[in-house]
């Protein structure tokens, strides 16, 4: 196991550093991960995709540690509401754990002669949750800010360029991404179709099922063929969760494993690596030293609780070549505080900041969210910050822009990969009915629903 003084070391070398390349700003190319999603072919099956492959009884009832917010719907703000809101809202296609694109709400999908526009056609009799149809329009009024016009919301804009529906069942889509033979892109969760009604807190979605009830929060298709049963609970043991007999939980807290583990109606499965953390330093060098494996598995195993391994490569930000990213000229200037900046809500951030501020890498570390952290991000007058990104991302071009448009003093090439997290999925013995998808998101389904 590799000293902490040397993992200090290789830090203070890495932030000592001062800029090495001239400002810049244009147009890089890039491209994504080796193992890019690929088309479904007739004998593909979702069977492989189970979380239980055993046959069991549907789930019932989940337990959640952080609090749901319809407001947020159908773009999720954490773990919580990303379970809950894949049960409702979907997006035109979706890729499953293999990386292979799926029909959603959209049944088929080709280029144009151009080779540049999508032609979506969404599936037949195509129906919100409470039974209206679900036109082409609707896509449109989803994405757009005005409902009908042609600007897309600013969430939007980091995948799409342009949205047109040509009649009911049709849709044109240019992508932001080009050079892609499947559209990976409308798989991501921002992309998910809903529409606001009055006089309710939750938006539809085009899966059967819609809310039921809010206390308990219940999820249940109108004849009741599909029901679970959401235990809101942030702040609560998630042991005692467990003891009220839970059928799933999905956690990174060590605590509520370790308990799992001795409970014999209970399996813990672990899920895909799903977010990398980062360290992105204002003025660092491209030529400065990073961390090497064994570094990253010591900081990962010595800081961070719950499940965490050291940040495994190759990384698709160090080899992109098939987009577009326009990125900022760098600002040459010297931090203004000693502290490091991580987001409150995210616990192994929290650790990451913590031990290195322990190992005076930084002065001080401070947790932030919302606005607050956002404007951090933006200023860049900080000496560091922790980050999450997808280690699997779709879209590897939209993630980077992404990225750029939030934190514009970034270079890719300056990037400290820290540690890989996961979340471990906690199951009642004799459940089963659960997919897991390519970016580690569940679904509760019943024998009519896979594909």
């Amino acid at each position: 196991m590799m000293s902490h003084s040397f993992v200090r070391f290789a830090f203070l070398v890495c932030l000592g550093a001062t800029w090495g390349c001239g400002p810049r700003v244009g147009l890089h190319r890039a491209s994504g991960p080796a193992s890019a999603p690929s088309a479904p072919s007739p004998e593909d099956s979702s069977a492989d995709c189970e979380l239980i492959s055993e046959p069991g009884e549907p789930v019932g009832t989940v337990a959640l540690s952080e609090r749901v917010d319809p407001v947020n719907a159908p773009r999720a703000s954490n773990e919580s509401e990303r379970l809950v809101f894949r049960q409702l809202y979907e997006t035109l296609v979706r890729v499953d754990c293999k990386g292979r694109v799926r029909p959603g709400l959209a049944a088929s999908w080709r280029l144009d002669a151009s080779g540049r526009t999508w032609i979506v056609t969404m599936r037949l009799n195509s129906r919100f949750s409470d039974g209206t149809p679900v036109t082409a329009a609707d896509v449109v009024s989803a994405w757009t800010l005005s409902g009908i016009g042609d600007e897309l919301r600013s969430e939007i804009r980091r995948f799409i360029r342009s949205i047109h529906a040509v009649d009911d069942r049709t849709l044109e889509i240019t992508l932001r991404s080009q050079g892609v033979d499947v559209p990976v892109a409308l798989a991501h969760s921002d992309l998910a179709i809903a529409k606001r009604v009055s006089g309710s807190r939750w938006p539809l979605g085009t899966r059967p099922a819609r809310v039921a009830a809010e206390n308990p929060l219940s999820v249940a298709t109108p004849e009741n063929s599909f029901s679970v049963q959401f235990l809101v609970a942030p702040g609560r043991d998630l042991r005692d969760l467990l003891d009220e007999g839970v059928g799933l939980l999905l956690t990174r807290d060590p605590t509520a494993v370790e308990y799992a583990a001795t409970l014999p109606q209970f399996v813990s499965i672990p899920l895909a690596w799903q977010q990398t953390k980062v360290l992105l330093t204002p003025g660092r060098a491209r030529t400065s030293r990073s961390l090497s494996a064994e570094e990253r598995e010591a900081l990962a195993h010595d800081a961070v609780q719950g499940a965490a391994r050291g940040a495994l490569g190759p990384f698709w930000w160090q080899s992109l070549s098939n987009c577009e990213v326009a990125y900022s000229p760098k600002r040459d200037q010297s931090p203004a505080t000693g502290r490091i900046v991580y987001d409150a809500a995210d616990s192994a951030a929290r650790d990451l900041a913590a031990r290195l501020v322990g190992l005076r890498t930084y002065q001080s570390a401070t947790g932030l969210t919302g606005e607050a952290l956002a404007s951090a991000r933006r200023g860049g007058n900080d000496a560091g910050y922790i980050l999450s990104l997808d280690s699997r991302p779709l879209d590897p071009c939209r993630d980077m822009q992404a990225l750029v448009d939030d934190v514009g003093w970034i270079d890719p090439e300056t990037i400290v990969p820290l540690a890989d997290t996961r979340l471990q999925a906690i199951v009642r013995r004799g459940r089963s009915g659960v997919i897991v998808d390519w970016d580690g998101g569940l679904l509760f389904v019943d024998g009519r629903d896979k594909q």
